[in-house]
């Protein structure tokens, strides 16, 4: 009985061995440290100086925007009213049999700078000028409403000009 008692034993703990093993899944390794720790604290406070000079940049752009479309639109604005004047002074000249002369003003102690409409020495009227803004040029319209020679009015404000030119029939364009 001993023999088969062995044998018996010896089956079965065979067995076991032919069924298929599960082995579990390696653990994951740890991430290899290479040498490149990232500072977030300094990292945070270069955001916050990249963020804080854009938000103190935007007014300084925006200042430019309106002293350019500022300046542009008192040049285009003085260049319209002086060919509105310069109708009608050729219009009064022509109406009333007068000599009437459109001349730039410089700024004078008390006023800024202006354009005159004139009658010899006597003014008809005195257009002032936006801040900053120069006329120069002349013209003089004869009794018949037409100027003596062409002129070209030189309108500027700054680095932004503008011309109105007048021909010999005495019409006048901006340029």
């Amino acid at each position: 009985m001993t023999e088969e008692t062995t044998s018996e034993n010896t089956n079965k703990a065979t067995a076991p061995e032919t069924a298929p093993e599960t082995s579990p899944a390696p653990a994951p390794r740890p991430p290899e440290d290479r040498g490149s720790k990232l500072d977030w604290p300094l990292i945070r406070k270069f955001e916050s100086l990249i963020f804080a000079s854009m938000v103190f940049a935007i007014p300084f752009f925006a200042f430019r925007v309106v002293d350019l479309t500022s300046t542009q639109l008192s040049v285009r604005q003085t260049g319209v009213d002086l060919v509105k004047d310069l109708v009608r002074a050729k219009e009064i000249s022509k109406e009333y049999g007068l000599s009437i002369t459109v001349c730039g003003r410089p700024a004078t102690e008390n006023e800024g700078t202006a354009y005159l409409i004139q009658n010899g020495n006597r003014t008809i009227e005195e257009v002032l000028l936006p801040k900053g803004v120069n006329v120069l040029g002349s013209v003089t319209f004869n009794e018949e409403g037409k100027p003596n020679t062409g002129a070209i009015f030189t309108i500027s404000k700054g680095w932004k000009s503008s011309h109105v030119n007048l021909n010999s029939e005495g019409i006048a364009t901006m340029e």
